[in-house]
């Protein structure tokens, strides 16, 4: 336990479960830590896989070993900060958090935010971790002990699956401590569920879906000579990577570089031959590429490109088309789609549901950050904000 993180004397260290889940350990109380070193990060290994695989909605990016290169690329400027929920002292709930010092609006603000996000942005979809048969009482435990941390001024769970208990449990435990609290609902294309078939899939849509997806391809198709294929021939991670910023030089002038811990991923599943670049050729030339690894049963979609000239046509949506066919014809049983891909999002699956939850110690911190995005929303529009001077 680290006493600078929450306070001993805090009640809520020690919060009875209730409700009906887990009837037989009903009575257990739930017991909060916070740790903050690497070897007490590497510690929790086995209990975060178990966690993970327990969810059935996370993949390799909510991995123990996904978060803990994360940290190692991006850790010397932030203090680690992750809350471990025990009952009868196994580990029930995990929520990996880190410390760092920003300004809104020209003010110095501690924020605490989830390790693999940045700001608002949740590229990779990383979750809190919470046992299936104990959720709600570890969300409930786990609020209270975040919002009682003394060390920060703003805490941001960005852009998480709506149905996680963990957001709800951090509102009403804001409203008990009358903490000024933010929630922001949105919708967007994350996992997708592959049912084994073609046509299968094709039902699981709406029949206006259904029809786009399938005008899309005809309309490619039957303009220019179309090839699709699975390029595995490539001899390094260099080459796939070379082939995605020749795409991507084409329509912007941004590098785009992948992160420290995506090119270890790479560099593993390459290793293990579990690399796959979708491609999509047109009149003999790279028009789309999609690159993905291969994770247990999921097919995780890092990365589109394409060539500007076939916008019209949306090369990624209809190469991403042929990309499900061949993650279902491999056995894989859904596809993960990191978060900012463009020209699908809309088509090829029910969006879902998303929720950001943003949490204010003071009312001097809330008027920074609010302050802060109405600045960074005017200057996204063009226009200038009124009443949000800093």
């Amino acid at each position: 336990m680290h006493p600078f993180a929450i306070p001993s004397s805090d009640p809520t260290l020690r919060l009875a479960a209730a409700g009906t889940e887990g009837a037989t350990r009903a009575a257990a109380t739930v017991e909060v830590e916070a740790l903050s070193t690497p070897s007490e990060f590497g510690s929790l290994a086995r209990d975060w896989e178990r966690l993970n695989a327990e969810s059935g909605k996370t993949g390799v990016f909510n991995s123990w070993m996904w978060h803990y290169a994360w940290w190692q690329a991006h850790g010397p400027d932030r203090d680690l900060r992750i809350v471990v929920a025990r009952r009868a002292g196994a580990v029930i709930g995990i929520v990996p958090l880190y410390a760092q010092r920003s300004r809104y609006c020209g003010v110095a603000m501690r924020v605490l935010r989830l390790l693999g996000t940045h700001d608002d942005s949740n590229a990779y979809n990383v979750a809190p971790l919470l046992e299936r048969g104990s959720a709600a009482a570890a969300a409930r435990a786990l609020a209270h002990a975040v919002l009682g941390m003394r060390d920060f001024d703003i805490l941001q769970l960005a852009d998480v699956d709506a149905g996680n208990p963990l957001a709800a449990a951090l509102m009403d435990a804001a409203a008990r401590r009358s903490m000024r609290c933010e929630a922001d609902r949105s919708r967007h294309l994350v996992t997708l569920r592959l049912p084994g078939a073609w046509n299968a899939y094709l039902r699981s849509l709406s029949s206006q879906q259904r029809a786009r997806i399938r005008q899309r391809r005809h309309a490619l198709n039957a303009a220019h000579r179309a090839y699709y294929f699975v390029w595995h021939t490539a001899r390094s991670v260099e080459a796939l990577l070379a082939t995605l910023a020749t795409l991507r030089r084409m329509r912007t002038a941004e590098r785009g570089a992948m992160s420290a811990p995506v090119l270890v991923a790479l560099s593993d599943a390459f290793a293990e031959q579990r690399l796959r670049l979708y491609c999509l050729q047109i009149e003999g030339r790279a028009a789309a590429v999609a690159l993905a690894l291969r994770w247990r049963e999921r097919m995780v979609v890092l990365q589109t490109e394409f060539d500007p000239q076939y916008a019209g046509f949306h090369p990624v949506s209809v190469l991403l088309q042929y990309a499900i066919e061949s993650a279902m014809a491999e056995g894989a049983t859904a596809c993960d789609f990191v978060r900012g891909q463009a020209d699908f999002d809309d088509e090829l699956v029910p969006q879902n549901e998303r929720v950001g939850v943003t949490a204010f110690r003071t009312a001097v911190g809330a008027a920074a950050f609010r302050a802060q995005q109405a600045l960074l929303k005017a200057a996204r529009f063009g226009r200038p904000a009124k009443s949000a001077a800093c």
